[in-house]
């Protein structure tokens, strides 16, 4: 099983690059975004085999590809949902919609339905719970890794409150739930928290 490619990008597009090693040997890796040719770059790798074709899929942190296999554990989430998720929202807005049972944001990724994101809440919301992971770290934002341990967990009070306010103003949650995982680190009231977004949002 591959599990992690380096190398240089000597091709890319919005769904694949590939990725030559000093081998010699270049792989075809699905990606979230293109990638710059003629650059390095670094993959965690997972390694989905079927009857009819091997695919692999790209991530720049470990976490994120463990949190992809964890999705496909999911009934009914085949690899291109559980990318596009990881892809589209990122680990920390999967876990903080999971953990907050919003399907409205799971829904917000391509591919994924009402009834796959219902699915998605049930089967993984306790084991969410457990993990020992911070909303963002201080120096990535959500999208590029998440640290363990070391950082603020989820405050659900804080998040619901919040998404309400905004609700009641016509934010949609997917708007500014990056916003609340941008600012909730350093706020400890909802109200506090509404007025770093509203500021934003103007």
């Amino acid at each position: 099983m591959i599990g992690y490619v380096s190398g240089t990008v000597i091709y890319s597009d919005s769904q694949k690059s590939i990725v030559l090693t000093a081998q010699g040997v270049g792989y075809e890796v699905h990606t979230a975004t293109p990638l710059v040719p003629n650059r390095d770059i670094a993959l965690f790798i997972s390694h989905i085999i079927r009857e009819d074709a091997q695919n692999l899929f790209g991530f720049e942190t470990a976490d994120d590809k463990k949190f992809f296999e964890m999705l496909l554990s999911v009934n009914g989430i085949g690899p291109k949902s559980a990318f596009a998720l990881v892809s589209h929202l990122g680990m920390a807005q999967i876990i903080t919609a999971i953990t907050l049972e919003n399907v409205d944001v799971l829904k917000s990724a391509p591919g994924v339905g009402k009834k796959s994101a219902e699915q998605i809440i049930l089967s993984l919301k306790d084991k969410v719970t457990k993990l020992e992971v911070g909303m963002v770290t201080k120096e990535k934002p959500m999208r590029t890794g998440i640290k363990v341990g070391d950082e603020k967990q989820i405050d659900a009070f804080l998040v619901k409150e919040t998404l309400a306010a905004c609700q009641g103003l016509g934010f949609k949650d997917q708007d500014v739930m990056p916003m609340i995982q941008k600012h909730m680190m350093n706020v400890s009231k909802p109200e506090e928290l509404l007025k770093l977004i509203l500021k934003e949002l103007r």
